[in-house]
């Protein structure tokens, strides 16, 4: 919020020098402009995600969660006496019907939209539907961690388990770096390294100080993890560590951080979105190889490359198929940088001051001088 109101000035227009006369463009509110959050990040979404329309100028009707309703209708409690009446406002309820009504709503012609890719697709066919309107889509990813051999094997399999998001939201995150790609030259160093950090997060009730993982945020989303798992299992590949329900907890929708190992290429585990603490390897021998396996999903949002060779880490970027690369880092936000990604992971650009002018359209001006 503190960036996007720094960055409010930078919506002037641009004086254009085409003839002798006076030329400009102005950045315009589109007016009343929806946000649908997900229910991965609450608070976070509710909060970022107010702040590039509200600074456009735009009034913003936010959609909670279904799971997760609470933090979206505190921040509208919050900004009661803050803002002015009704310039930003909560409404909750099933996406299929508060959701879809809000998306088909005449007067809302810019819809921001973060979540599943299914979901994305049926944004955009009720958009289409009822008026011309800007939909920007955050979607799902199958992000792919690439760890050559020259790299820092510490640094990458603490940044594989990092990456993954397990003690933040049990790995249900778009942006988890859910496939490991490793040389095969180095795999069994670096699935040791990474298998003894996992086993060493400990899961339970998150109010707990002493647990570094809570459940799953339903009964849903833990029956897809344990399904995927099972997948898994079933295609050849080995459970390194995790694999199901950890012990003690029978109640809840627990899942231990799991990493499955000997994933093939095209495999159900290897293609899909878990969206839970499910983290895939497979091996690789060639340069080529990598940028293949990594290409080969629907999804494009982010990568990770790991390697000592900075040619090889401007090259193997530019060949990856998403919309945010870190080099030796997993995953990573740093805000100001374009966030976004390609293919079935979405379209347009987030935590930037590309989202800014995304929620302005452009006014052309000609003042004739003579």
């Amino acid at each position: 919020m503190e960036i996007f109101a720094d960055m409010a000035l930078d919506l002037g227009g641009r004086t254009i020098p085409v003839s002798t006369n006076l030329h400009y463009t102005m950045q315009v509110p589109y007016g009343v402009v929806a946000r649908i959050g997900a229910f991965n990040h609450p608070f976070f979404f509710a909060a970022a995600k107010v702040a590039a329309p509200l600074v456009a100028g735009n009034a913003v009707v936010l959609k909670a969660p279904d799971q997760t309703p609470l933090s979206s209708l505190r921040l509208a409690e919050l900004a009661v006496g803050i803002l002015p009446d009704n310039l930003l406002i909560t409404v909750s309820g099933r996406g299929a019907v508060t959701g879809r009504a809000l998306v088909r709503h005449p007067e809302v012609r810019r819809i921001g939209f973060i979540g599943s890719t299914a979901t994305g697709q049926s944004i955009q066919r009720d958009a289409a539907e009822t008026g011309v309107k800007h939909v920007s889509l955050e979607l799902g990813g199958k992000n792919a961690q690439i760890v050559f051999a020259d790299a820092d094997l510490e640094a990458a399999a603490a940044g594989a388990v990092a990456g993954m998001n397990f003690t933040w939201v049990a790995g249900q995150s778009c942006g988890s770096t859910s496939r490991l790609l490793v040389h095969s030259s180095v795999a069994d160093e670096v699935i040791g390294r990474v298998a003894e950090r996992m086993a060493a997060i400990r899961v339970g009730d998150p109010l707990d100080p002493s647990v570094d993982m809570g459940p799953l945020v339903s009964e849903a989303q833990f029956q897809k993890s344990i399904s995927a798992i099972a997948e898994g299992r079933k295609a050849g590949a080995t459970v390194a560590t995790g694999g199901g329900r950890p012990a003690g907890l029978d109640e809840g929708w627990f899942v231990e951080p799991t990493l499955l190992t000997g994933v093939s290429p095209g495999s159900f585990v290897e293609q899909n979105e878990i969206f839970g603490p499910v983290l895939s390897v497979t091996t690789f021998d060639a340069d080529e190889e990598a940028v293949r396996i990594a290409n080969g999903v629907q999804y494009g949002l982010t990568s990770s490359i790991w390697t000592r060779d900075v040619t090889r880490a401007h090259v193997v970027a530019r060949q990856i198929e998403a919309g945010y690369i870190l080099v030796n880092s997993g995953s990573r936000h740093f805000w100001g940088l374009p966030f976004g990604g390609v293919k079935a992971s979405g379209i347009g650009r987030e935590e930037s001051l590309d989202e800014l002018i995304s929620y302005t359209e452009t006014k052309t001006v000609t003042v004739l001088l003579s």
